[in-house]
């Protein structure tokens, strides 16, 4: 163990680790292993690893009885991502949590420079951090985050400031492992916050529940996840938490997620669009529970809560009126019920209900034509940020 983590007198070795990394999997076999290797190549000395395997029906027990001792396995019934994830929390034996989804990667120094954080902000529930993308065609964008919650961070003065509060580098924290210093000289100069953070993310996704380490207390004080939510599962979990706990993030990524077809929350090919509606009833019954749950916490936030559920509701309303087949009629009056929705909180979108209200052939022909537009901006958007990203790369290879 670090000298830094060594003086907090917790005990080193695999009976009780300090970190406990949990890999829920599910037919991911061939992925697996990347995952794995990248956790147990962690600089820091005190962690256990957990894979959680969800019922697959591939090769995954026999991968990971190839790494011995060094991980723990653990067999569950197929529940999906919130089980597997619970069931991994009841076997850890860690002080903190993190988690690792099987076809991503952690940084070597992730462990080390979170739980350092954690360390020396006990007033901090969880720490979070930036993150990178990439997929297996070249990609790779070392400072993901805004991207990925770009919905959230379209706002151009969205700052982490704004979300979070004041920083400081990470270099005054006396938190930065060696190992982050080799990968990035000037990382030292990235800004470290602490704040609550619960009505930034009511609003937008702006923390990436992957990359966060939670300490067990606050595990046990929120309870488990919401296993009956089959989508945006950890959406409900952080709200859970961070309406009650400060976060410590630091602005350095610890994660890597890859971008593959068979990534759950995909909505492209065959039945995307039901996906997409999915998706985003889910999403907005969570956001309306949590928003609404107390309503002193409502009335203080009302302008911006009003704004952000009927944002929603249309979301939910576009892919309902595109869907054909035998459900189209149903689904169709849940468009118009959504909209309806939409104008009740103060934010009628127009443009939409005159579409809506035309003969069905004719309203799916504009909703794709807008929706085409959308797709169109939103590929010329991907294909840039790949550009910059493999020139990032590029340049980070001459620099080297």
């Amino acid at each position: 163990m670090t000298a830094a983590l060594a003086s907090s007198g917790v005990p080193a070795g695999p009976i009780d680790p300090l970190v406990t990394v949990v890999i829920p999997t599910y037919n991911r076999a061939g992925m697996l292993t990347q995952a794995i290797d990248s956790a147990l190549a962690q600089t820091l000395d005190s962690f256990e690893v957990v894979v959680v395997d969800d019922g697959s029906t591939d090769d995954t027990a026999a991968v990971v009885a190839g790494y011995g001792s060094r991980v723990r396995y653990v067999r569950t019934g197929h529940g999906g991502v919130a089980h597997a994830r619970n069931v991994g929390m009841r076997h850890a034996r860690g002080r903190l949590f993190t988690f690792l989804d099987s076809d991503d990667l952690l940084y070597p120094y992730a462990l080390e420079l979170l739980a350092r954080l954690l360390q020396q902000r006990p007033d901090a529930g969880l720490a979070c951090a930036e993150m990178s993308g990439f997929d297996d065609d070249g990609f790779f964008e070392r400072y993901h985050l805004r991207r990925y919650h770009a919905s959230a961070f379209r706002d151009p003065t969205l700052t982490y400031e704004r979300i979070y509060g004041p920083s400081r580098s990470l270099a005054a924290t006396i938190a930065v492992p060696d190992a982050l210093l080799e990968h990035d000289p000037r990382a030292g100069e990235r800004g470290v916050h602490l704040g609550n953070v619960f009505d930034a993310y009511l609003l937008g996704l702006v923390v990436c529940q992957n990359t966060m380490m939670v300490r067990r207390e606050v595990v046990d004080r929120v309870g488990p996840r919401n296993e009956c939510i089959r989508h945006w599962q950890e959406v409900d979990y952080l709200l859970r938490i961070t309406r009650t706990h400060p976060v410590c993030f630091v602005d350095v990524p610890t994660y890597r997620l890859r971008y593959h077809p068979g990534q759950v929350s995909s909505t492209e090919g065959p039945g995307g669009t039901y996906r997409w509606l999915r998706l985003q009833q889910i999403l907005v019954r969570m956001v309306a529970r949590h928003a609404l749950a107390d309503d002193a916490y409502y009335q203080a936030h009302r302008a911006a809560i009003d704004r952000h559920l009927a944002h929603l509701h249309r979301a939910v309303a576009v892919p309902a009126l595109m869907l054909q087949g035998r459900r189209s009629r149903r689904h169709e009056r849940a468009g118009h019920a959504h909209l309806v929705r939409a104008a009740r909180y103060g934010h009628p979108d127009r443009a939409l209900q005159c579409a809506a209200s035309a003969p069905a052939p004719v309203r799916r022909s504009c909703l794709r034509v807008v929706e085409s537009f959308r797709q169109a901006g939103a590929a010329l958007r991907t294909r840039a940020e790949r550009w910059h990203g493999r020139r990032d790369r590029r340049a980070g290879h001459e620099a080297a």
